[in-house]
C-alpha cells in the first residue's frame, strides 16, 4: 500500500475522529515524515500523547497492522531491541518501556507507547545527502525518498483479462523504450499502466508516476523533489529537475498518465523522449509515427463476466443476459462496470437494463462503430451513448446532480473527500458515498476521490456548471484565499481546482467571478504558484477586453496583478502607476484598493533605490487607510511593516519602532496579542533592535513571535522551524548566536 494509506491503517482512530476535520496525509508530507525530512504533525502526536489513545492504538495495530506481517513477533522484537539499544532514551523511560515488552499479553501497547514516545521527542532532520543521489554507472539511483509523490498507485482489485497485453508492453519497453499505450475513454489504459508497475517492478530500480495536466513542462517543474526550496523560482525547479530526469537511466520507467495532448498540442513532448530512461504514456491521442500499443476491447467474456461477478452479486443467476449486457456495451470496461454496479443497486433487472441498452441509438446493431479521434474528443462514438444512457437510467438528485457538477474541477489526482465534503458544507460523506458506489466517483486512494473522466465528459454537457449553480464551491475556496495569516496543506491542488473552474465553468455572473479570481491571485502569490497566477491574468485580460465587463477597479487590479508579475522594477512601476490612473475618485469603496497600489508603487520604488518616492507613496496609502478607519484591516500590517523597514534604511529606526508599536496596539485591541499579526509586528521589532545592535530586546521581540507562532501553527511544524531558520539567517554575526540563545529556550 501507499505510505499515506499505511498511516491511515496506524492511526485509523485518529482519522475517524473529530480532531482530524479539514485534515489531510499530504501524500509529499507523509513521505517527508517516513524519511526524516519533517516532524509529524502536532495533531496525531498529541492525540496519541493521552493513554486512552494509546491503548486504542494498540487495538488498530492489531486489527490493521498484524494481519499484513509475516511474522510480528520478529518485528516487535527489532523494534524493543532498537529501542532498548537507543542510547538517546533514559534508563527509567526504558525500564517503563521494557515492563510492558515481557509479559506477551501488552507487547501491542508497548509498541503503541513507543510509537507516541517517538513521535513526541524532539526532532532531528535526516541527512539525505542528496549529493550522492547524482547518477553514475549503468544503474540509476534509488529515488523514491528523494522525489515525492511519485508512487504509482496500485491497480483496481478487480483488474481482469489482460495477460497478453502486459506481455507485449513489457516487450515494446524493452524494444523501444518509448511506447504510448492508446485506446478511448474508459478501456483501461490506466488501470493496464498500473497493473504493468506491479508486475513488472523487479525488472527496474524505479518506477515513477505523474498524472498529465495540459503541459509536460509543468508536469517536469511540478515534481516535489526532497531538495526543493521554498524560494526557488519555477525555471530553477525546471532546470534541477530536468537535469536529473534526464540522468535516469534505462532501469527507470517513467508513467505519464492521461497524456491526452498530440506532439504538436504539447512542445515539450520531443525533449522528453530524449530521456534515456523508459517512459509508458497512456493516451487517447493517436501519435503516429511513434511506438504505438493500442488497447481494445477485452476479448474474453469470462473475463469480463468475472469484472461483473465482483461487483452484482446475482450474476450468476442471470449469465445469460449478463452476458448479452457486456456484448450489447461492445465490452467496453467501463460501460461494463457501471452495468454491473447499476444491477447490483436493483434500479432495474437484467432483462429491463438489456432493453433499454438495446433500445439507445448507439445499440450493437447501429453502424456507427466506436472510435477515436486524434484529441480523443468524439462524443458520437457509441461507447460514449453507452455510457450516457447507464448514467441517465441512474435517475440520480438534485444534491448528487450538483455534486456531480462541483465534482468535474477537481484534478484528475483527487482530493480528500473530507476536504471537498467540507468546501460544500456538508457535515458527513454518505452522498458522495453513495456516488462512488454507483461508480461515477472514482475512490483512488483511502479517503481520496476524482471524477472519471468520461463521467466528467457527460457531467459536463448534462448539468453546464456554471458561476451560479457551482457558487457554493466558488465561495469556499474564495474564502479559504481570504483567510489571513493560514496556510492550507492542500493549496497545491486548489490551485489545480481553480485552473479546471477557469478552464470549465460557464461565466453566467461576469462580476461575481471577476472577485473569485481577484481573491485567489494574491493567494497563489503566497505560495509561488506562477502557473496559476499566469492563467489567471490571461482570463481576466480577457474579460475587461473592450470595456464590457467590470469596472475601474478590475481594471486596475489587473494591472497590480500585471505589475507584480513583471521581473524588470521599471516596466512594473510604470504599470503600477497606470493601475492608480484608473482611479479617477477615491472614495470608501475603493479606498483599500487605492492604499494598496500606493504601497505596492511604494516597495516597487523602494527596490528601485528611490527612498524618497518611495517613502512619499508609503505615507498616501498609509493616510487612507487610517482617513477610512482601515487601519485595523490585514492589508495594513504588511504596509506599516515595509514603512517601517524603508525608515530603518533611511536611518530613521526610532520612528519605525514608534510605527510598530502603534500597529501593536491596534492590532491588540481589534484582535488580540496572540495571533500571527501580532507575531509578524513583534518580528520586525526583533529586525530593527537587530540593527541597532540591541540584541536583548530582540531577543525579547523575537521570543514573543515564536511563542505564538508554535501556538498557532501547531499542526505546522516545517512552518515553525522554518521561522527559526529566518531569524538565525537575518544577521550571520549577531543572528545566530541570538536564534541559538531561542532555541535553547523554546520550551521554557
Amino acid at each position: 500500500m501507499s505510505q499515506p494509506e499505511f498511516l491511515y491503517e496506524i492511526f485509523e482512530d485518529f482519522m475517524d475522529s473529530s480532531e482530524s476535520s479539514d485534515f489531510s496525509l499530504d501524500h509529499g508530507l507523509v513521505c517527508r515524515w517516513m524519511t526524516g525530512q519533517a516532524k509529524i504533525s502536532p495533531k496525531i502526536s498529541s492525540y496519541y500523547a493521552k493513554p486512552k489513545s494509546q491503548e486504542r492504538l494498540a487495538e488498530t495495530i492489531q486489527k490493521n497492522l498484524l494481519p499484513l506481517m509475516a511474522d510480528c513477533n520478529k518485528a516487535l522484537q527489532d523494534v524493543y531491541n532498537l529501542s532498548m539499544q537507543d542510547a538517546s532514551i533514559s534508563e527509567a523511560k526504558k525500564k517503563k518501556l521494557a515492563s510492558l515488552y515481557r509479559p506477551a499479553n501488552t507487547r501491542l501497547l508497548f509498541l503503541a507507547k513507543l510509537i507516541s514516545f517517538g513521535m513526541e521527542r524532539p526532532f532531528v532532520k535526516r541527512n539525505t545527502k542528496n549529493q550522492k543521489l547524482i547518477a553514475g554507472g549503468d544503474l540509476s539511483p534509488a529515488v523514491l525518498d528523494y522525489i515525492m509523490d511519485s508512487e504509482v498507485p496500485r491497480p483496481c482489485r478487480h483488474f481482469v483479462g489482460r495477460e497478453e497485453e502486459l506481455e507485449e508492453l513489457h516487450t515494446m519497453l524493452e524494444e523501444n523504450s518509448k511506447v504510448f499505450l492508446y485506446g478511448i475513454a474508459g478501456i483501461g489504459k490506466s488501470e493496464l499502466a498500473k497493473a504493468y508497475a506491479k508486475q513488472y517492478k523487479k525488472y527496474y530500480t524505479n518506477i515513477l508516476y505523474a498524472e498529465y495536466t495540459g503541459d509536460l513542462y509543468q508536469s517536469v517543474t511540478d515534481l516535489d523533489f526532497t531538495d526543493d526550496l521554498p524560494e526557488d523560482s519555477e525555471e530553477e525547479r525546471f532546470r534541477k529537475h530536468n537535469r536529473f530526469l534526464r540522468s535516469l537511466k534505462d532501469d527507470t520507467l517513467l508513467i505519464i498518465d492521461n497524456f491526452n495532448a498530440t506532439a504538436t498540442q504539447d512542445s515539450f513532448l520531443p525533449v522528453m523522449l530524449k530521456y534515456r530512461c523508459r517512459i509508458l504514456f497512456t493516451t487517447r491521442s493517436k501519435l503516429d509515427g511513434h511506438c504505438i500499443l493500442q488497447l481494445k476491447e477485452i476479448r474474453e467474456t469470462s473475463a469480463l463476466f468475472q469484472l461483473v461477478s465482483a461487483f452484482y452479486t446475482e450474476s450468476e443467476e442471470h449469465r445469460v443476459l449478463v452476458k448479452e449486457i457486456i456484448e450489447t456495451v461492445h465490452r467496453h470496461t467501463f460501460a461494463v462496470e457501471l452495468a454491473a454496479k447499476l444491477l447490483e443497486n436493483g434500479i432495474l433487472h437484467p432483462e429491463q437494463l438489456l432493453a433499454k441498452l438495446r433500445d439507445e441509438k448507439a445499440s450493437l446493431e447501429n453502424k456507427d462503430k466506436i472510435s477515436a479521434i486524434k484529441d480523443g474528443q468524439n462524443s458520437k462514438a457509441t461507447y460514449y451513448h453507452h455510457i450516457h444512457t447507464l448514467f441517465s437510467l441512474y435517475s440520480l438528485s438534485q444534491e448528487q446532480q450538483d455534486i456531480l457538477r462541483d465534482l468535474c474541477f477537481l484534478p484528475f489526482t483527487g482530493i480528500s473527500a473530507r476536504i471537498f465534503a467540507d468546501w460544500l458544507g456538508f457535515t458527513t460523506l454518505n452522498e458522495i458515498n453513495d456516488l462512488i458506489e454507483t461508480g461515477f466517483v472514482q475512490a483512488n486512494t483511502r479517503h481520496t476521490i476524482s471524477l472519471h473522466p468520461m463521467i466528467q465528459e457527460i457531467t459536463l454537457s448534462e448539468t453546464r456548471p456554471s458561476v451560479t449553480s457551482c457558487h457554493s464551491l466558488l465561495d469556499s475556496i474564495q474564502k479559504r484565499c481570504l483567510m489571513h495569516g493560514t496556510e492550507v496543506s492542500y493549496h497545491k491542488k486548489m490551485f489545480q481546482t481553480v485552473e479546471n473552474i477557469m478552464h470549465l465553468i460557464e461565466k453566467d455572473d461576469v462580476p461575481r467571478y471577476l472577485v473569485f479570481l481577484e481573491d485567489i491571485f494574491p493567494y497563489m502569490e503566497k505560495f509561488h504558484y506562477q502557473k496559476g497566477m499566469k492563467e489567471i491574468l490571461r482570463e481576466l485580460k480577457q474579460l475587461l477586453k473592450g470595456g464590457h465587463h467590470g469596472t475601474a477597479a478590475d481594471q486596475a487590479l489587473l494591472l497590480d496583478y500585471q505589475a507584480a508579475m513583471e521581473e524588470k522594477t521599471e516596466k512594473a512601476i510604470r504599470l503600477e502607476k497606470e493601475a492608480l490612473m484608473q482611479i479617477k475618485e477615491i472614495t470608501a469603496e475603493n479606498a483599500h484598493l487605492v492604499s494598496n497600489l500606493h504601497a505596492n508603487l511604494g516597495g516597487l520604488y523602494r527596490m528601485n533605490g528611490q527612498a524618497a518616492l518611495a517613502k512619499e507613496h508609503m505615507e498616501k496609502g498609509l493616510l487612507l487607510l487610517e482617513q477610512y478607519q482601515l487601519l485595523p484591516s490585514n492589508d495594513s500590517l504588511p504596509q506599516i511593516n515595509n514603512y517601517a523597514a524603508l525608515l530603518t534604511e533611511m536611518q530613521e529606526p526610532d520612528r519605525a519602532m514608534s510605527v510598530l508599536q502603534k500597529l501593536a496596539r491596534i492590532i491588540k485591541d481589534y484582535n488580540s496579542d496572540h495571533c500571527l499579526d501580532y507575531a509578524q509586528v513583534q518580528e520586525s521589532m526583533g529586525n530593527i533592535c537587530l540593527i541597532t545592535a540591541d540584541v536583548s530586546r530582540a531577543k525579547t521581540h523575537f521570543k514573543k513571535a515564536m511563542k505564538i507562532y508554535e501556538d498557532v501553527w501547531a499542526n505546522e511544524p516545517e512552518l515553525i522551524e522554518q521561522k527559526y531558520k529566518e531569524i538565525q539567517e537575518l544577521y550571520p554575526q549577531i543572528g545566530i548566536a541570538l536564534a541559538k540563545g531561542i532555541l535553547a529556550s523554546r520550551n521554557k
